[in-house]
């Protein structure tokens, strides 16, 4: 089971809430250096989106942009980035798949093992920098504008992450000091993740031992299988990825072209300028979060549902939409709107299946509805547009918001005992709810409306949203020193642990194209043969297990490599796809039996309501979901129409 993020954390802190517990020691020297480098990072991130902000201000006002800012905006990201691997290594921000802990109730063994390779991992990355600086200042490589020399600056970039390796090396030795602790338990503990890993090296060494001889489907197959087997040890996914992919080059080439590519898909990463979005936009939640528009959005919803049957089961699902489509983020969600909104039921006597279940999936619709950090994070991979991808997820996230709606008023028709009486005392209104939530009204149409409107690109549209987002914050009678360092620790924290799992996800993909992915899947799934339907009938079955299992990024970075060429040889639209595919990972999150956002709730009612009640409870919700998948199949236009009127 996951643990459950507070309110300013993200779903990326998925190490087992047991392994945390066993491995929580009292802050020390290491401890309080890493925070130090989080609110470093996260500072850095803010003042980054202030600086954008006052250029955005400068163009239109007076015609003076800040010059040369744009090209020193991706080195400073690079840092930052590199800075944040410090804070989240320390604290385990990196998405793993917990399947062995949860089956065996052993965390510490794995816990150990995740760390040693992580660690490894952090070792060849910071090499890779250190390597990739050398080279900028051996060719004297400068900016394009300012002329700024790049080589130092990718020095500081190397040098920062070298404090994530020694954070990591801290967490390390944390684990190891857990395990030595209780030397009877080692055969226990150290079973499972050693059988896993075992197999993981068998197959690595007959990849790198007869690569020349196999053909490009045994080494997708073999690369796969190695992946596979590091997650199941609880090793991070983005970790999993990247040494599977260093292997894998390593095996189809050389050493020296494994470090290179590494070196390259790194260094490229953390300076993107487009997924330098991805942390604002973290940032941007996380200071609405703490803005108490939570509260906003909830108690909005409630002013136009609340006198209906129903209606507070109603303003969950809408509150959850509003709210995600802020933080973008499905955990995050339902950990934050669900203890208000399962409060607010109880109290009001709605049954814990329909409570849980609309609090569980109402979480799912934050991934579409933008702007929405994963959609970011696949068009980057798929090298799409990130605005176009936006305008198609909107219909799309609506389509979805409006069947759950649907889903709850059919239920209490036909089952009124789920709910109470309409509640005669509230009235419907659209006014108070508008001034109860104008704070997230207004910061959701200057994010898109000035995106759409030509006004700023998808990165300072993140940059003009922080900064929205932290006047509120300043305005709104909560802001505390506590408050905005906590907010900006987990932003960069949370950033860190997503820009791993791309750095992972595009070595595997070069591994995957060297290897001939292509190839390899055309020949088991040929398009020109195979019924288009059979094909899509594959892939869906295919991500709602994955869903179930996976988080939404990993499910994601995991297959959209090899995923890619099929729809193309089918000529299929990719952004149509990946509106498609963000959906199904989102069904797989409250899917039995490993629903992720359904252990999320659990996590939150505890004992209170058993689990079984909340997979019944979501049941409804998984019919409209069905209903929408079958939708956006067979009506491409729901997500197509929009991008193409905006064009």
């Amino acid at each position: 089971m996951p643990t459950v993020p507070t309110s300013n954390e993200h779903p990326t802190r998925v190490a087992s809430a047991t392994a945390s517990a066993s491995l929580r020691q009292s802050p020390g020297v290491s401890t309080r250096l890493t925070e130090l480098a989080g609110t470093l990072a996260g500072g850095a991130l803010l003042a980054s989106a202030l600086i954008v902000s006052t250029d955005i201000l400068l163009r239109w006002g007076i015609s003076r942009p800040i010059k040369g800012l744009f090209e020193i905006m991706e080195l400073v990201f690079a840092c930052i980035v590199a800075l944040s691997f410090a804070f989240a290594n320390k604290k385990r921000m990196h998405v793993s798949m917990e399947l062995v802990g949860n089956l065996t109730g052993r965390f510490r063994g794995v816990q150990f093992y995740a760390d040693a390779l992580t660690t490894l991992t952090f070792a060849f990355y910071t090499y890779f920098l250190f390597q990739h600086a050398g080279q900028k200042t051996l060719y004297g490589e400068t900016t394009l504008v300012l002329g700024v020399p790049i080589g130092p600056v990718w020095y500081l970039a190397a040098g920062l992450l070298t404090l994530g390796l020694l954070a990591q090396l801290s967490a390390l030795s944390e684990s190891a000091t857990a395990l030595w602790r209780s030397p009877s338990d080692w055969p226990s503990e150290l079973a499972a993740p050693a059988a896993s890993l075992a197999a993981a090296s068998v197959a690595a060494l007959f990849l790198i031992w007869t690569a020349d001889d196999q053909g490009a489907l045994v080494k997708v197959l073999l690369g796969f299988s190695i992946l596979y087997f590091l997650a199941l040890a609880h090793v991070p996914i983005g970790v999993s990825m990247g040494l599977t992919g260093l292997v894998g080059c390593y095996a189809v080439l050389d050493i020296g072209a494994a470090q290179l590519i590494g070196a390259n898909n790194l260094s490229s990463t953390i300076s993107n300028p487009d997924l330098a979005a991805v942390p604002l936009f973290l940032l941007m939640g996380n200071l609405a979060v703490a803005s108490g528009f939570a509260d906003d959005i909830f108690e909005a919803a409630t002013a136009i549902f609340g006198r209906m049957r129903g209606g507070h089961a109603l303003a969950t699902v809408l509150g959850c939409a509003g709210f995600g489509a802020i933080s973008g983020s499905s955990v995050a969600t339902t950990a934050t709107l669900g203890g208000v909104a399962f409060r607010e039921m109880k109290e009001r006597s709605y049954s814990d299946s329909l409570a849980t279940g609309s609090i569980a999936a109402g979480g799912t619709l934050g991934a579409l509805i933008p702007p929405s950090v994963i959609l970011i994070i696949y068009c980057v991979i798929a090298e799409l547009s990130i605005s176009e991808a936006f305008a198609a997820a909107l219909i799309p996230g609506l389509l979805a918001l409006t069947l759950y709606t649907i889903a709850v008023m059919i239920l209490v028709r036909l089952r009124p005992s789920l709910a109470p009486p309409p509640d005669k005392s509230l009235r419907f209104a659209p006014l108070k709810a508008v001034k109860r939530a104008w704070r997230p009204i207004l910061l959701f149409v200057c994010v898109l409306g000035g995106l759409y409107g030509g006004i700023f690109t998808v990165q300072e549209a993140a940059a003009a949203g922080t900064g929205f987002a932290f006047m509120f914050w300043l305005l709104s009678g909560r802001a505390s020193v506590a408050g905005l360092t906590e907010a900006i620790r987990q932003a960069a924290g949370t950033a860190a642990g997503l820009f791993l799992l791309i750095v992972g996800a595009n070595i595997f993909g070069a591994f995957l194209n060297l290897a001939g992915v292509t190839t390899a899947i055309l020949s088991l799934i040929d398009p020109t043969t195979m019924p288009a339907w059979m094909i899509l009938s594959i892939l869906v079955i295919m991500y709602l297990v994955l869903g179930s299992v996976f988080d939404t990024v990993a499910a994601l970075v995991v297959t959209v490599p090899f995923v890619i060429p099929i729809i193309l040889a089918m000529d299929l639209d990719l952004i149509w796809w990946g509106i498609v595919t963000l959906a199904l990972v989102e069904i797989g999150m409250i899917t039995p039996p490993i629903g992720m956002n359904v252990f999320v709730m659990k996590s939150l009612v505890r004992d209170e309501v058993s689990i079984t009640t909340i997979f019944r409870g979501v049941m409804p919700f998984l019919a409209a979901d069905m209903v929408r998948l079958i939708l956006l199949i067979t009506i491409p236009a729901l997500t197509l129409w929009l991008p193409g009127i905006l064009q």
